[in-house]
């Protein structure tokens, strides 16, 4: 319909910010752009911590009894919340194909309700469900009971591909926000030869990788004059303060610990290179927030990251996994041919002339202003999944507009 300003949209995902991850600023961004769009938006998350710098943007249920194993016992609650909230939307979008979706796209079948579905990857890649009987149920529900589906990268397409036929299925992938993610002055790189400055954005989650920049650091040892940001936190940082410890590499190693995206932008200006060493990635929108600001990414060629960043020209692929490829069991460290093509590649890097190095730069900020602006994003949600033909976003008569009636 051509007035969206009468579309009421139902986000749904199990966490949500101040936890920080991709999941979560993609929606908080896509979310962003619906509501500038003229949508009418609502958030239920799981999350019941509220915002530390990003502000709600909209109306969010913080609702308990979501998250992990211990939502299971609570699937009749959240069936009757669902089936009571949706009867004021007219579209839900569900993120992740775990619990909160698994009831969606019942409440949905029972409120006549079309339920899209983003695959982000936590829930829909095997080696994230496993053996589990109750993760392996949630996939298979989900995504066969969803209406569309929007995978975030060509190995979760071809998981969806694996439960629906291809016309139920679209590939979007994730976005970012170019405008707030720009250079504040332009690169120049000159002081890369002497000193390298590094940094990492991740959770500090064994397939997110960071304990393998500290083996590859201890690899270069002092042929790599550099200095490493780790942001962020998580379970695996007394392994990763440990093996700093171990390899004496305290000096040149600093734990920033939880930045808001408000205390990253600045960082980023003052770092060259962003390593993304990940066992498993859908579009990493940290990666492209990295690029867009104009640092270079040195990544593995596990997920996605092949399919965005060109070796050699917007960026690094160092070949440590199977390519395209995802594994969430990630070993606690990297074998030593591993560490050590890591550890070449970002001494290749020091010894390029810089006008080399800001050329890349300037491809990558471009490829990501292009391809990947969540306005373009935005836009193919809409015209591809929302107005879809299979969705028919109508406008359902609520309870408030029943009464005014």
């Amino acid at each position: 319909m051509s007035d969206t300003s009468k579309e009421r949209v139902l986000q749904i995902l199990e966490t949500y910010l101040p936890l920080i991850g991709g999941a979560e600023f993609h929606l908080h961004y896509l979310t962003q752009n619906l509501i500038a769009q003229g949508y009418q938006v609502e958030i239920v998350t799981g999350q019941t911590d509220g915002p530390v710098e990003h502000q709600d943007i909209c109306p969010v249920h913080r609702l308990p009894h979501a998250v992990g194993r211990r939502a299971a016992p609570y699937v009749g609650l959240w069936l009757i919340r669902f089936m009571i909230l949706f009867r004021r939307f007219d579209l839900i979008h569900v993120h992740h194909s775990s619990f909160l979706a698994f009831v969606a796209v019942i409440a949905g079948r029972l409120t006549g309700r079309p339920v899209v579905l983003t695959l982000h990857g936590l829930g829909a890649l095997d080696s994230s469900v496993g053996r589990c009987p109750i993760r392996t149920l949630y996939r298979r529900v989900s995504l066969r009971g969803a209406t569309r589906i929007i995978a975030t990268s060509d190995e979760l397409l071809a998981v969806a591909l694996r439960f629906v036929p291809p016309e139920r299925v679209v590939e979007v992938t994730n976005g970012v926000d170019t405008t707030q993610f720009a250079p504040a002055t332009p690169r120049d790189f000159e002081g890369v030869a002497s000193h390298l400055r590094l940094v990492t954005l991740r959770r500090l989650n064994p397939k997110n990788g960071v304990q393998f920049v500290i083996d590859a650091l201890a690899a270069a040892g002092p042929r790599l004059a550099a200095q490493l940001r780790i942001v962020g936190d998580g379970p695996l940082r007394p392994a990763i303060e440990a093996a700093v410890a171990a390899h004496r590499l305290g000096d040149r190693v600093r734990f920033e610990g939880f930045l808001s995206h408000r205390q990253v932008t600045p960082l980023l200006d003052a770092c060259d290179v962003a390593l993304f060493l990940s066992t498993a990635e859908s579009t990493s929108l940290a990666a492209l927030e990295c690029m867009a600001k104009g640092c270079l990414v040195v990544c593995s060629n596990a997920g996605a990251f092949p399919r965005f960043i060109r070796d050699g020209e917007t960026g690094f692929i160092v070949p440590l996994f199977i390519e395209g490829q995802s594994d969430y069991d990630a070993p606690p460290h990297l074998e030593p041919w591993q560490a050590t093509r890591v550890a070449e590649t970002l001494m290749a890097i020091q010894a390029m002339p810089p006008a080399q190095l800001r050329r890349m730069a300037e491809r990558a900020r471009e490829e990501v202003r292009t391809r990947f602006d969540w306005s373009a994003i935005t836009a193919r949600t809409i015209a591809e999944v929302y107005h879809h033909p299979s969705v028919r976003v109508r406008h359902h008569p609520s309870v408030q507009d029943t009464a005014k009636s």
